[in-house]
C-alpha cells in the first residue's frame, strides 16, 4: 500500500506525463515545440521530483515508487530541458539522467578482454559450419505472386510456432497464459515489433524466410525463436503483464529512461527461450526442428557470442571516444590514442579506426561527446542479470520454483535499470521472509 502523499504524487506525475505526450505529439506533427508548455511541464517535473525524498536503497513498496518517480521525473524535465535549451551535456550527466549504472560501463574492457578469444572460435564455427555462397536468397517481394506465396508459407509457420509455443510456455511460467490474448501475424516490415494498442506481435517476413536456389522457401528457424522471444516473451509479454496489474500509471508508460530495461529484459527471453526448447524435445518434435535442434542451438550460441561481443565492443567504443582523458579531440595524436585503445580488445582493427574517423566531428565546442550517441550506452545496462541475482542472494531459484515469480516481477511494469533491481530485490525479500 502506499501512502497518501505518495498517491497524490503518482497522480499528479499521471497528469504531467499526460501533458508531456501531447507535447511530444504537437512536436512530431508540427516540427516544432510547444515552448511555453513544455518549459512549464519541465518546472513542474522538477519540483514534483524535489518534493520526493532521495532514497538510495528502497526499504518498502512506497520507498521504491518515491524512488522511481523521482528517478522519472528528473529525467522526463531534463530531457525536455535539454531540447528546448540546447544546453550542452557532458559524458557524466548523460549518463547521470540515463540511469546508466557506471558499474556496467567500467565492466565493458574486463568483458571484452576476457570473451574475445571465445568469440574468435565462435567466428570459426560459424564460418566452417555451413556454406554461406548461395546458401540463403532474399525473397523478390517485388513479384506479386512471391510475395503472395511467402505471406502464406511465413503466415503458417509464424502461427505453428505461436500456438506450439504459447501451450509449451503456460506449462513453466505462469506469465505464459498471457501468449494466449496476443494475435501473432505476418508482416512485410523487416523489422518485427509489437503493437500494444492491438495487442499483434508482428513477425518481418524478410527476417524469417528466404528462397534458394532452386526456388522453393524456407523458414530460419533459429532467427523465428530469437524473434518469438525477444518480441513476444520480451516486449510483448512486458505490456500484457504491466497492463493486468494495478500499477502507478508512471510505469505503465514507457521512456527513453526505460528503454534500457526494457531490452534488457527481451535480450534475456529471447536466450531463455532457446534454453528451455533445449530441455523440451517434445516442443522441438511439434515444430519440426527436433532432427536439426543441436545445430541451431550452436548456430544461435555462437551467433549469440558474436552479437554480444560487437555491441560490447561499441559500447566501449563509445565510452573510450568519450574520454576527455585523451587528450584534445581534434589532435591527432589524441585520435590515435583512441584508436589504440580499443584496438587493444578489438578482432578487426579496421572496424576501430573506422569508428573514430567517423565520429570526429560529433563533438560540441566543449569537446563532449553529442548526447545521442552517449545515450546509447543505455543499452550496456545490465539490469535483469542483478535482478536474478537479488533473487539467488534469497535462494531463489530462476529454472526452479522461482520461475514464475521472477518472470512475473520482471515482465510486471516499465522501469529504470535501477528502479528495476530495487523492485526485484524488495520482492525477493518479502518472498524469502514467508517461507
Amino acid at each position: 500500500m502506499l501512502r497518501s502523499n505518495t498517491e497524490e504524487r503518482v497522480r499528479k506525475a499521471e497528469g504531467l506525463l499526460g501533458r508531456l505526450k501531447k507535447i511530444r505529439k504537437f512536436s512530431g506533427k508540427y516540427q516544432i515545440a510547444p515552448v511555453r508548455e513544455a518549459k512549464q511541464v519541465a518546472l513542474e517535473m522538477q519540483e514534483l521530483a524535489s518534493s520526493l525524498e532521495e532514497i538510495p536503497k528502497p526499504k518498502n513498496q512506497d520507498e521504491l515508487i518515491q524512488s522511481e518517480l523521482k528517478r522519472r521525473m528528473n529525467g522526463e524535465a531534463t530531457y525536455l530541458e535539454q531540447g528546448l535549451s540546447g544546453r550542452l551535456y557532458d559524458f557524466d550527466t548523460v549518463i547521470g539522467l540515463l540511469g546508466i549504472p557506471r558499474k556496467d560501463i567500467d565492466s565493458l574492457r574486463p568483458w571484452l578482454e576476457q570473451n574475445k578469444e571465445k568469440t574468435q572460435d565462435a567466428i570459426e564455427r560459424l564460418f566452417h559450419s555451413r556454406d554461406i555462397e548461395g546458401f540463403e536468397l532474399p525473397l523478390a517481394e517485388d513479384v506479386p505472386s512471391i510475395r503472395r506465396q511467402a505471406e502464406e508459407f511465413s503466415s503458417a509457420h509464424i502461427q505453428r510456432y505461436h500456438k506450439t509455443l504459447g501451450k509449451f510456455l503456460q506449462g513453466i511460467t505462469n506469465v505464459g497464459e498471457f501468449i494466449r490474448d496476443i494475435n501473432a501475424v505476418a508482416s512485410t516490415n523487416e523489422r518485427s515489433y509489437f503493437q500494444p494498442l492491438t495487442n499483434t506481435l508482428a513477425i518481418g517476413i524478410p527476417a524469417i524466410c528466404y528462397s534458394t536456389e532452386d526456388c522453393t522457401l524456407h523458414i530460419k528457424d533459429r532467427e523465428m525463436i530469437r524473434l518469438y522471444g525477444h518480441e513476444g516473451m520480451g516486449h510483448a509479454l512486458n505490456y500484457m503483464v504491466t497492463r493486468s496489474n494495478s500499477l502507478p500509471h508512471f510505469l505503465t508508460e514507457d521512456s527513453a529512461l526505460t528503454v534500457a530495461t526494457a531490452e534488457s529484459v527481451a535480450l534475456h527471453y529471447e536466450n531463455i527461450l532457446l534454453e528451455d526448447l533445449r530441455k523440451s524435445p517434445e516442443t522441438q518434435r511439434r515444430l519440426g526442428i527436433e532432427h536439426k535442434f543441436a545445430g541451431i542451438y550452436q548456430e544461435a550460441k555462437d551467433t549469440e557470442q558474436v552479437g554480444e561481443y560487437k555491441r560490447r565492443l561499441a559500447y566501449y567504443s563509445i565510452s573510450v571516444l568519450s574520454d576527455k582523458s585523451l587528450g584534445e579531440q581534434q589532435d591527432p595524436a589524441t585520435l590515435n590514442r583512441k584508436v589504440q585503445r580499443i584496438n587493444e580488445v578489438a578482432i578487426d582493427p579496421s572496424q576501430a579506426m573506422g569508428f573514430v574517423q567517423s565520429n570526429r566531428y560529433n563533438f560540441d565546442s566543449e569537446g563532449n561527446l553529442n548526447s545521442s550517441i552517449v545515450g546509447e550506452l543505455r543499452y550496456c545496462a545490465r539490469p535483469v542479470p542483478r535482478a536474478i541475482d537479488e533473487f539467488s542472494k534469497k535462494g531463489i531459484d530462476y529454472f526452479g520454483e522461482g520461475r514464475s515469480l521472477i518472470d512475473s516481477t520482471m515482465l510486471k511494469g516499465l522501469w529504470t535499470p535501477i528502479g528495476f533491481v530495487d523492485n526485484a530485490r524488495l520482492v525477493a525479500e518479502e518472498y524469502s521472509s514467508k517461507k
